[in-house]
């Protein structure tokens, strides 16, 4: 794929298995939107996501399954891109936050913001990920020399 100044190869089994990867997730979308308490036929489903669905389909589908579906997939695939990012950046396919301590920082996070301030659900994810985050900052500064290698990270 061309477009200006940039240049991008994509092979056609990619796009293949991208698409088949897609479709499989709609399908799986679909079926549990269907299924719950209150269970629903498949092509209800479908009728309801294209606008032909009674009020009450409507109510369970769009406002209440829909936006967990939703969010579900939208953070499973960022979980799972995140994943993958990692493990090129420190070159191990076997590699995850644990290995440079990400989660250590994490935990302590968590806790200075249970001890010291005695907050709620949101003040300790806010820590989490602040301490998360620090710990991910100091780690890329002691490893940063010349340039980023996944092995120093490892080591730091």
């Amino acid at each position: 794929m061309r477009s200006r100044g940039l240049s991008l190869r994509i092979e056609r089994r990619t796009i293949l298995v991208c698409a088949i990867l897609a479709g499989l997730a709609f399908l799986v979308l679909v079926v549990s939107l269907a299924t719950g308490d209150f269970p629903i036929a498949v092509r209800d489903v479908i009728a309801t996501l294209f606008g032909q669905g009674s009020s009450r389909y409507n109510l369970i589908v769009l406002e209440w399954r829909l936006p967990r579906a939703l969010m579900a997939l939208v953070f499973g695939g960022a979980l799972g891109m995140s994943g993958a990012i990692f493990q090129s950046l420190t070159r191990n396919p076997l590699g995850s936050p644990d290995i440079i301590g990400f989660n250590t920082g994490a935990y302590t996070g968590a806790l200075v913001a249970i001890i010291i301030i005695g907050g709620g659900y949101v003040t300790v994810a806010i820590g989490a990920l602040g301490g998360g985050l620090v710990t991910a900052a100091v780690v890329y500064v002691l490893a940063y020399r010349k340039g980023m290698q996944g092995f120093r990270l490892i080591i730091v």
